[in-house]
């Protein structure tokens, strides 16, 4: 019995100590009020992100059933995070190619510059709030990048060391393979320049 309780407690302190560390993204910081106050010495959102794998999760709102798969994977370097294919650029990954460039709003809540794969020709913002982060259309343009609405993502530090972040983004609800099906895709990202 008390072979059988040690092993417990090594399991526990193993499974916690495998924990996701929950990245700190600049507009989590309580009180503070500029973007200049909200600098980090480590992995941050302001950036240029290079995206290096990605995973789609799947829950069958039917059978109960989950599945993850893999977006990339031999002979296999572009995907959508859309089941069935892309609708709008934003949904189209290439592995080791796609990068998401995120430039801090002056004050937050408020909006900052998101650039796709270094096109600047389509206007996109983030939007930040305590708490809350969205890829939306920039609302100085009347562009239809995205069919109106936002992408909200929210992320976790998976390598601080190597600056590599993995978010969580595209959550939808749709049909796949005939069930109604609640589903979202996690991209890893290492961060190639710091804004």
């Amino acid at each position: 019995m008390k072979k059988y309780i040690l092993f417990l407690g090594v399991l526990v302190i193993t499974l916690a100590s495998c924990k996701k560390e929950p990245l700190v993204y600049p507009s989590d910081q309580y009180g503070a009020k500029t973007v200049a106050d909200l600098r980090d010495t480590g992995v941050c959102m302001w950036g240029k992100f290079l995206i290096i794998d990605a995973k789609i999760y799947i829950n069958n709102s039917e059978t109960g059933s989950k599945t993850v798969l893999n977006h990339f994977g031999v002979n296999k370097s572009r995907s959508s995070m859309r089941w069935g294919g892309s609708e709008f650029d934003i949904e189209t990954i290439i592995k080791d190619t796609t990068t998401f460039s995120i430039y801090a709003p002056p004050m937050i809540p408020g909006y900052g510059k998101f650039v796709l794969n270094g096109d600047t020709t389509k206007h996109y913002a983030v939007y930040h709030t305590i708490g809350y982060q969205s890829i939306v259309e920039d609302p100085l343009y009347k562009e239809q990048n995205m069919g109106g609405s936002a992408r909200p993502y929210y992320g976790f530090t998976i390598d601080k060391p190597n600056k590599i972040i993995t978010i969580h983004i595209q959550e939808m609800e749709g049909s796949i393979n005939g069930y109604n099906c609640h589903y979202w895709t996690e991209l890893t990202l290492k961060q190639i320049e710091l804004f």
